[in-house]
C-alpha cells in the first residue's frame, strides 16, 4: 500500500512532552481508521465508529486547544469538553479522564437517540468534518 508523505510541520510544540511535538500528519483520521471503516470520507468513518459501532471518541481540537469527548455508548449521547487538568505538557491536561467522565466536563450537547451526532454537533461554529480534520484523535474505544 502506498502511503502519502507525512507533513512534519509542528502544529503544537511539546504536545506530548519536552521535544515531543504534535505534527500536521497526526491530525484527522489516520490510515488504520480509514482501512477499518473502509472509507476515506470523514462522515463515513465517523458513522462507522461512533454511530454504527457506538465507540466513544476523544479528540484534541487545534482550533481552541481543548479536548472533547463523545460518549457514544449512551443514549442520549453526550458531547462534551473535558475540564483541563494540571499538566506539564498539553497532552497531560487530559489526565486520566475518559468519556464516562462527561459529567465532570462541560456538556455541550445531549444528542437524542433518533438524531445524528454528525449532523447536529458544531464546535466553534464549525461542522464536525472541519473540526476533526484539525484535531488529533486521541482515542476511539
Amino acid at each position: 500500500m502506498h502511503l502519502p508523505k507525512r507533513n512534519h510541520t509542528v502544529v503544537v510544540p511539546n504536545f506530548f512532552g519536552e521535544g515531543k511535538n504534535l505534527e500536521a500528519w497526526q491530525l484527522g483520521w489516520q490510515q488504520d481508521e480509514k482501512v477499518e471503516a473502509k472509507s476515506s470520507v470523514s462522515k463515513k468513518i465517523f458513522h462507522y465508529f461512533v454511530e454504527d459501532m457506538a465507540r466513544n471518541m476523544i479528540f484534541f481540537y487545534l482550533g481552541d486547544g481543548n479536548f472533547y469527548g463523545i460518549h457514544a455508548e449512551e443514549c442520549p449521547t453526550p458531547v462534551f469538553r473535558f475540564k483541563k487538568e494540571q499538566g506539564v505538557c498539553t497532552y497531560d491536561q487530559l489526565g486520566d479522564q475518559d468519556t464516562q467522565d462527561y459529567e465532570n466536563g462541560e456538556v455541550l450537547y445531549m444528542i437524542p437517540c433518533d438524531k445524528s451526532v454528525w449532523d447536529t454537533v458544531k464546535i466553534d461554529g464549525k461542522s464536525l468534518e472541519e473540526v476533526l480534520q484539525n484535531s488529533y484523535i486521541v482515542n476511539i474505544s
